[in-house]
């Protein structure tokens, strides 16, 4: 595969072509910019000066950002290392983000996961028949490739704001919980929708701002106010940390939920718990999402009318939004602009 790699890929500082180093076949170069991008254990690392911690702009609020960022990756790489287990019921996980799509619908379909984690969604994606690139800026790539390698989903690691393709050149691109914890979220959504052919569709999964919930929103003020803490905490602390809160959650949400689904007068109750979603899943997968949230370095919550907003504003078309634990958003690229008149 790495043979030919090179030719569906353009170079993330300036989009010229990338050609392989006449003296090493693991260093892709861009003659037009003369930035250099290695390929190390099979995982092309096409990170810009920009987004790999150099120093690039004299601008304050650019410099700010990019700190974010740096952290962010460093954040979310602890965290794909330390669960990059891939369970069974990551497949349902998958179709549940993609409906109504359906797994015999991605076949043939050129696939971008733009913030691919451990490469679940990707597994799938490419599992069910599609071309698959899976792109993360976090070291949690070397996890994705892994998880993967049996699908021929080709892993990239790249910054979601400097992508290495061509635009419109896929049938879905989607990002599933990775926007809200950008520091600029609308602005990251709109390049993502550079890469969207005409006619293809555009999905992503936020997290959403609780409306007419008030024992959602006590959590979330609980856990807002341990963040001010805990995203200053190293990694190797915070890691341990999570199971707390994930055993609060499995003994006063997951376990009472299971209990009340078996009796039919407390059913209604049951299904109006918070967080009874970590039923379906391992308890690891409740540790891994406290550690997320936990960590990240910034997190962003989103109403209805405001991720409505999100693809109105862009001129997609066919749009949906629904909920499932957070929003789902997905919309369609116009073929045409008179289209999305």
């Amino acid at each position: 595969m790495l043979a030919s790699l090179w030719k569906d890929l353009v170079c993330p500082a300036c989009s010229r072509s990338l050609f392989p180093a006449g003296d090493s076949p693991n260093i892709l170069v861009c003659f037009a910019c003369s930035e250099k991008f290695p390929i190390v254990n099979a995982i092309p690392r096409l990170l810009p000066k920009m987004a790999s911690g150099l120093p690039s702009s004299s601008n304050g609020a650019a410099d700010r950002n990019q700190t974010l960022q740096s952290k962010t990756a460093e954040s979310f790489g602890f965290e794909w290392t330390h669960f990059s287990e891939m369970y069974p019921e990551w497949e349902s996980n998958f179709l549940d983000y993609m409906f109504p799509r359906t797994a015999e619908s991605f076949r043939g379909n050129r696939v971008l996961d733009a913030g691919c984690g451990t490469g679940r969604h990707a597994y799938y994606a490419a599992h069910y028949g599609a071309e698959v690139w899976a792109v993360d800026i976090s070291d949690g790539v070397e996890v994705a490739s892994r998880n993967t390698r049996e699908t021929g989903a080709r892993v990239i690691q790249a910054d979601l704001n400097h992508l290495p393709f061509r635009a419109e050149s896929f049938d879905l691109v989607y990002s599933i919980g990775v926007l809200h914890h950008l520091a600029d979220p609308e602005g990251a959504f709109r390049y993502l929708l550079r890469f969207v052919k005409p006619g293809g569709e555009f999905r992503m999964f936020l997290y959403w701002a609780p409306e007419g919930q008030p024992l959602k929103r006590l959590l979330l003020k609980a856990v807002s106010a341990l963040r001010m803490l805990t995203v200053r905490m190293p990694h190797s602390l915070v890691y341990p940390l999570s199971y707390v809160p994930a055993f609060l959650v499995w003994t006063c949400f997951v376990w009472p939920y299971r209990a009340f689904r078996r009796i039919p007068m407390l059913s209604k109750i049951a299904d109006r718990l918070p967080l009874r979603q970590y039923s379906c899943y391992p308890f690891r997968a409740c540790v891994n999402d406290q550690f997320d949230r936990l960590s990240a370095p910034l997190e962003r919550r989103y109403s209805r009318a405001q991720v409505e907003q999100f693809l109105k504003s862009a001129g997609l078309v066919e749009l949906n939004v629904f909920a499932n634990f957070g929003w789902v958003v997905f919309g369609r690229k116009p073929v045409s602009t008179e289209a999305a008149a």
